[in-house]
C-alpha cells in the first residue's frame, strides 16, 4: 500500500458515492508472481494484516481476499467476473492503469467495456514528475533510505509482530529492547540502527530500532529490536507496531560491550532528537 494505491481508493470511494454503492476492495494473496514466478517471488512491503488495517482506516467498507492459486489463475476473464458477479452486484469497476486479470492477463478494462461493465481506470500516479512502483519503495527500504521510501508510502514503513523471548542482552547493557520477528516474506529493511516510533498497548512511543545480527556478541540470527524511550513495563507477548524514520547507520562490530553502550547513548540522543523534531 503506497500513494498509487490510495490515490485509487480515493477515486473508489468518489465512484461508490456517485453511484450510491459500497465501497469494495479486491486484494489477492499472495501477490501472483509468488505462485507464477515463485524465483522472483517480491518481498511485501504491506503484509496482509498490515493491509487489512490500512483498507480499513481509509474508510473502505468491504475487504475481499482472494487466494491467489494456479486454479484461480487459469480462470479466463469471464469466468473470473461470473465468480464475483455470483455474490456481488457489481456497480463499477474502480482499476489501476495497469490492471489485468484472468489466464494470460486477458482480461482489462477494454474487455470489461465491451461486456457491459462501467469501468474507470486510474492513471499512474505520479511524484515528483516519476511515476511510482512498489519496486521503487522495495529498494529504498532494503537500502536504508526509509525517508525517501516513507514519501512514496505517504506514511511510515513498519514491521509488526508480538514481542518474543530475547537474550536479555540489552537489558544487561541498560537498554532493555522488545524483539519480534519478521513475517514471512516481509521485506526487511537494510541492517543497522534507525530512528523510529512504536505503537504499542500503552500508546505510542519514540524508539531506537535495529535490524542486525548483534556482531558484538557474535549473533547469527536475524534480530528486529526496539527500546521504547520512557517507557517502563512488560512487553512480552503483545503486538507492537515499529515505524522507522531515519536511518542512523549500519549494523556495527564493537571492539567492546562498554563501545556499544556509548554508540547506544548516542543512537537514543539522536532518535529524540530526530522523532520530536
Amino acid at each position: 500500500m503506497h500513494l498509487g494505491h490510495f490515490d485509487v481508493i480515493r477515486h473508489l470511494e468518489d465512484a461508490a458515492a456517485a453511484e450510491h454503492a459500497a465501497s469494495a476492495l479486491i486484494t489477492f494473496e499472495p501477490h501472483p508472481r509468488c505462485v507464477l514466478d515463485p524465483a522472483n517471488c517480491p518481498s511485501s512491503i504491506t503484509t496482509l494484516s498490515e493491509k487489512l488495517g490500512l483498507i480499513d482506516a481509509a474508510g473502505i467498507e468491504h475487504a475481499i481476499v482472494l487466494r491467489f492459486d494456479r486454479e484461480l489463475a487459469s480462470l479466463s476473464p469471464q469466468e473470473f467476473v461470473d465468480r464475483l458477479v455470483a455474490v456481488m452486484d457489481i456497480k463499477a469497476w474502480v482499476i489501476g492503469f495497469d490492471f489485468a486479470f484472468g489466464r494470460g492477463r486477458t482480461g482489462n478494462a477494454e474487455w470489461l467495456r465491451a461486456h457491459g461493465h462501467h469501468v474507470e481506470v486510474v492513471p499512474p500516479f505520479k511524484i515528483e514528475g516519476r511515476e511510482l512502483h512498489s519496486s521503487e519503495i522495495r529498494r529504498l527500504v532494503t537500502t536504508g533510505e526509509v525517508e525517501a521510501a516513507n514519501r512514496l508510502l505517504g506514511r511510515e514503513f513498519e514491521m509488526t509482530g508480538p514481542v518474543e523471548a530475547g537474550a536479555q542482552v540489552g537489558r544487561q547493557l541498560g537498554f532493555p529492547t522488545a524483539n519480534i520477528s519478521p513475517e514471512p516474506n516481509k521485506l526487511v529493511p537494510a541492517l543497522g540502527a534507525y530512528a523510529g516510533r512504536v505503537v504499542a498497548p500503552e500508546g505510542d512511543f519514540v524508539a531506537a530500532l535495529s535490524v542486525g545480527y548483534r556482531p558484538t556478541f557474535g549473533g547469527t540470527e536475524l534480530k528486529v529490536e526496539a527500546f521504547l524511550l520512557d517507557f517502563e513495563g512488560d512487553l512480552y507477548q503483545q503486538r507492537l507496531w515499529l515505524r522507522f524514520v531515519r536511518y542512523l547507520h549500519p549494523d556495527i562490530k564493537f571492539p567492546t560491550p562498554d563501545a556499544l553502550v556509548q554508540q547506544l547513548k548516542r543512537d537514543v540522543e539522536d532518535t529524540r532528537r530526530i522523532v520530536t523534531a
